[in-house]
């Protein structure tokens, strides 16, 4: 008697641990938790890394005190292109 209702608990643990994924993602998520997702920045860390090579091209180009035979300005240069391979980047997901 033991182990059969043993058997049964454990039978249905296990049914409602499979099946209990699967109807909450059935479940359709209000409008407004929708929204929020929809709103929510798909690439942060590509975003975030935008910033701040931003802002290191800023400091740059306004603090820099001199060009340093010609580095500085091609290191201006080559942020620009981690921008520019970032921004495809983020393009190429969309599509």
């Amino acid at each position: 008697m033991r182990k059969g209702l043993l058997i049964a608990l454990t039978a249905a643990t296990l049914s409602a641990g499979t099946a209990l994924p699967l109807v909450m993602l059935a479940v359709p998520r209000p409008a407004a938790a929708q929204d929020r997702d929809d709103r929510r920045e798909p690439h942060p860390v590509i975003k975030e890394s935008m910033e701040k090579i931003e802002s290191a091209k800023n400091d740059l180009e306004k603090f820099a005190d001199r060009d340093f035979k010609g580095h500085r300005a091609k290191a201006v240069a080559h942020l620009n292109q981690a921008l520019e391979e970032l921004r495809l980047a983020q393009e190429a997901d969309r599509h």
